[in-house]
């Protein structure tokens, strides 16, 4: 937000011109814009316009210069809030079933980084993290919605996505079949 001086110096200098009197030639003289023109106006708007940008600024340095100001900028933000909670953790894998490479939501799944979870309980787009690794909320199911899966203990499913059968099979047995599920 600079102010441009030679901005502010021309204005000034068109209002002064607009100001000293003119000879028309029939021997009156008329003083520039007795009763303010449009253009006239329009400068001196310019002009307050200018001065308050300017004052504006003066302003915000001197509260970031203060302490208390200091403070503001110096804090790092606060991470948003995590939620873990206990989850049953089941996988599936492409040819499963019928949708291919799409998700619920029109994504594309990724292998090993797509999840399907309850978006009732943890919102599409949302950002899990089990057991050390990041998989994104993009896909749901009727077993992952009922907790069918989950059996007698009615936990939430968490139904990670792998290309194949043996990707997902090595990587339920890394996790386990219920896991700390960290919301973030």
């Amino acid at each position: 937000m600079k102010i441009n001086k030679m901005e502010l110096k021309k204005i000034e200098a068109e209002i002064e011109k607009l100001k000293t009197p003119i000879d028309r030639g029939d021997g009156k003289i008329t003083k520039g814009d007795e009763s303010p023109s449009r253009r006239y106006r329009h400068l001196c708007e310019r002009l307050h316009f200018l001065t308050m940008k300017k004052a504006i600024l003066i302003l915000a340095i001197s509260i970031l210069g203060s302490v208390q100001g200091a403070n503001v900028m110096i804090e790092p933000p606060k991470p948003p809030a995590k939620k873990t909670i206990k989850a049953r953790i089941t996988a599936y894998w492409l040819g499963e079933d019928e949708f291919g490479w799409k998700s619920s939501t029109g994504k594309r799944l990724v292998s090993g980084k797509s999840c399907a979870v309850d978006p009732k309980l943890i919102p599409y787009g949302t950002k899990l993290l089990i057991e050390g690794k990041t998989y994104h909320a993009h896909d749901t199911g009727t077993a992952v919605i009922s907790r069918k899966a989950s059996g007698s203990t009615r936990l939430p499913v968490v139904d990670l996505f792998y290309a194949t059968e043996r990707q997902a099979k090595r990587e339920l047995t890394r996790v386990g079949r219920t896991a700390l599920v960290e919301i973030q």
